[in-house]
């Protein structure tokens, strides 16, 4: 509910503050005395265009404020969990023009930007004018009007997760698909790579190796002169002799010594003995390295042409020389799961099946029980039109299936409210309605069916901006009428010209406008019951109050 309200510099206004209370609220002043500001300053609150000629002239800015109180059951309660916004059981919202054309929007003191407030205050205020019915006049929102007023959101909630899971199999079903079709079109290549890999038969460590005996056969040359050096550095040739000849010779010079100092020389003797033996290894190794270059097979050729095979493949795949054969295990993978696709693919078609009839049984249900709800909405607008003077009026709230690629969370409804103004003339939506005045009564009636039968915990605080313009006075005190039928179970403000919507009130504010030197003001007060008398009066006869205006306005006031 809507407890306080502070409107500053606001175009005529200087500062004006409001106390509220439940109920039925009107508000009326002369014309040009400030009525539309106030309606205006609360629609900044709800996210209307801040433009800084709304600031008082010779202001740098402006501000509305106003304080709601919700209770604990109120579904703005989980928008502002969602968004971690502190609260206990009360809510300021704050609005701020300033000089630059920009504004601010503030929640209990926090900055917060204009989306979130919008959020926000839909849950908690609604302005109705001739041309601003937008909840009414928007058909996307009938569906959800319907479901909040015949409690069915419950129901609703729960199939919304019923069609997240459908749709959410269906994307996952279209992405597997999608994945396998393009795996299809590969099929060709990835056998022919797969083949070419397997040809290939690379073994562990080819390539290192390969390089290996690449370098070592385009050093052959080299390594046959190094080897006949040291062959011939060993050995000797034709005219001279070689280390192991050499060797022998030595021995025997020590064996002709060796009597004149046995423990030296034996010493010097068994040293060359071993290095005989050692030299016999060498020779043999040597003999190795020699047979191992005449006998050697291997072709440089083949060795180049199979280094460049195996680069090639890597190049083609993007991939190191070393991850071929793990590459060839990922392509064996991919057709394998190819080959068992169509069984997943299956599978996943008969999971769809059991969630699209899961949600088709639930959303059914749902539609029989808006068949019901519409009617009885229906029924309850139509015995409001002859109370509102709309005798030739007829409502109806229209259902129809969607088709299948068109069913959505809330259902496989269209939900459209439609109006017939005269007789066999056809229904129409309401925003087709021409006259502004009959339109104003059939928002007004659809209110008040909306509020009959209401199990919604969290009632708005309803604005009527002279939802009476252009009636006489009969359908004005039956606007009045209904109007306070509507207070009894919302907090209502209106604003009007209407003595007899004014006499219907509970509550009553008057709006003056003063005219200073050089600049006018606007200011509120709420009226007493004398001084109601007396404005219902003044809204009876005009300018000059007379004692017959009086007297109606009392007879007024006593019908109430």
């Amino acid at each position: 509910m809507l407890n306080y309200i502070s409107i500053k510099n606001i175009v005529l206004i200087d500062k004006l503050e409001l106390d509220f209370k439940d109920g039925f609220t009107v508000l009326t002043g002369e014309t040009g005395a400030g009525k539309s500001i106030i309606v205006d300053a609360i629609n900044l609150l709800l996210g209307h265009r801040a433009d800084k000629s709304l600031i008082k002239k010779g202001e740098i800015e402006a501000s509305v404020s106003a304080l709601f109180v919700i209770n604990k059951d109120h579904e703005v309660i989980n928008l502002l969990n969602k968004y971690s916004i502190r609260f206990e059981n009360e809510i300021i919202l704050r609005r701020k023009i300033l000089s630059s054309g920009r504004s601010q929007s503030f929640l209990n003191d926090e900055l917060i930007s204009l989306n979130i407030m919008k959020e926000i205050s839909n849950y908690l205020i609604e302005v109705n004018g001739q041309n601003d019915q937008v909840g009414l006049l928007q058909n996307s929102n009938h569906i959800n009007i319907l479901d909040e007023w015949g409690n069915l959101k419950k129901r609703t909630k729960n199939l919304s997760i019923s069609f997240k899971s459908y749709k959410g199999k269906v994307k996952l079903y279209n992405e597997y698909k999608e994945k396998l079709e393009l795996i299809a079109d590969k099929k060709k290549y990835l056998i022919e790579d797969l083949d070419e890999i397997n040809k290939l038969d690379l073994k562990e460590n080819e390539i290192n190796s390969l390089i290996e005996k690449k370098n070592y056969l385009t050093s052959i040359e080299k390594i046959k002169e190094s080897l006949g050096k040291i062959n011939f550095l060993l050995k000797g040739d034709v005219d001279s002799q070689g280390v192991y000849e050499n060797l022998v010779l030595s021995k025997k010079q020590i064996f002709s010594i060796l009597p004149f100092n046995k423990k030296l020389f034996k010493k010097l003797d068994e040293s060359i003995e071993n290095t005989l033996i050692e030299y016999k290894e060498t020779e043999a190794i040597l003999e190795e390295c020699l047979e191992s270059i005449d006998i050697s097979n291997l072709n440089l050729d083949d060795i180049e042409n199979r280094i460049s095979l195996i680069k090639r493949i890597a190049r083609k795949h993007n991939i190191d020389e070393s991850e071929i054969n793990s590459f060839s295990n990922e392509l064996e993978k991919n057709l394998s799961n190819f080959a068992n696709s169509q069984n997943e693919l299956k599978k996943l078609e008969e999971e769809i099946n059991i969630l699209r009839q899961k949600y088709k049984e639930e959303a059914v249900k749902l539609t029989n029980l808006r068949y019901k709800a519409s009617n009885k909405l229906s029924e309850y607008v139509n015995k409001e039109f002859p109370i509102l003077k709309l005798d030739n009026a007829k409502f109806k709230v229209s259902l129809s299936l969607l088709d299948e690629d068109n069913w959505k969370s809330n259902g496989m409804d269209n939900v459209t409210f439609k109006i017939e103004t005269n007789k066999d003339t056809g229904f129409n939506f309401i925003d087709k309605i021409a006259s502004g005045g009959e339109l104003s009564r059939i928002m007004l009636a659809i209110k008040v069916s909306l509020s009959a039968d209401s199990k919604n915990n969290f009632i708005k605080t309803l604005i009527f901006d002279e939802v009476d313009t252009g009636v006489g006075g009969a359908v004005a005190d039956a606007i009045g009428k209904r109007l306070n039928l509507l207070g009894q179970s919302n907090q209502v403000l209106a604003v009007t010209h209407h003595p007899q919507v004014a006499a219907r009130s509970k509550n009553h504010f008057k709006v003056n406008k003063s005219n200073k030197s050089t600049f006018s003001t606007t200011s509120i007060i709420s009226l007493n019951y004398e001084q109601r008398l007396e404005e219902i009066a003044r809204m009876l006869s005009g300018e000059k109050i007379t004692e017959a205006a009086r007297k109606a306005a009392e007879s007024l006031m006593k019908d109430n």
